[in-house]
């Protein structure tokens, strides 16, 4: 069952926004009377019936819910890697595994300095559908990591980087709570950045003793918290 995100609508009817519906009636030449999927990314999935459907619209009804999924807690401030690709990566298993925020940071050794947001929110789009997710991540603009402080952040919050200060596991967090991860670029956040965070009351966060690509350590930070999310109280 193909699973799209509904643009407006609520738990009764619906409608898909122009793109999706010329992708639902021209390619995949779905028709009235058939089922859908479709989540406003507010974490429950309902099955649907088309009833109309043309080039730019396409309206259903909602038959039922199908399941609901928790709201995840974790935000992630992470620099864009030097190569596009990788982040991109990043960003896809991010709505797979399921994270609230994810926040592009521009650091001091930062080797990408510009974003494009718009390209992110398509592939976000692609991944919530193909995993039939319930909520889809916000994406924010890039922003300087010292701007952080004017964003409403969780009491929990972590920075990951490669200095000497004594740390925690990702064990000792409580992943059922919200929390906020930084993780930084590929030459890593600078001595001026680490103060920053500790005066915003950022704790030092170990991630073993690899030195692990800046993607990969937001993918098992990501899979590490849904994980421990999921488990019983």
């Amino acid at each position: 069952m193909n699973h799209f995100l509904a643009r407006e609508g609520d738990s009764n009817q619906g409608f898909l926004n122009e793109s999706d519906s010329h992708h639902a009636s021209r390619v995949l030449r779905l028709s009235p009377g058939e089922h859908i999927s479709i989540s406003y990314s507010d974490g429950i999935v309902y099955e649907a019936e088309i009833e109309t459907i043309a080039k730019k619209s396409l309206q259903f009804k909602v038959l039922k819910e199908r399941r609901r999924q928790k709201s995840p807690l974790l935000q992630i401030g992470i620099a864009p890697t030097k190569s596009n690709d990788r982040f991109e990566w990043f960003i896809e298993k991010a709505v797979e595994l399921g994270v609230q925020r994810i926040i592009p940071l521009l650091c001091e050794h930062s080797e990408r300095k510009v974003y494009k947001r718009e390209r992110g929110l398509r592939i976000m789009e692609a991944a919530f559908k193909q995993s039939h997710k319930g909520f889809m991540p916000d994406l924010s603009e890039i922003m300087e990591l010292k701007n952080l402080d004017k964003l409403e952040l969780p009491e929990q919050r972590y920075i990951a980087s490669l200095n000497s200060s004594e740390r925690i596991t990702l064990n000792e967090i409580d992943f059922k709570q919200p929390q906020l991860i930084l993780i930084g670029p590929e030459g890593d956040f600078s001595p001026q950045e680490v103060s920053w965070a500790e005066k915003q009351g950022f704790k030092h966060l170990d991630l073993g003793p690899e030195v692990l690509r800046t993607e990969t350590a937001a993918v098992q930070i990501a899979a590490i918290a849904q994980y421990e999310a999921r488990q019983p109280e």
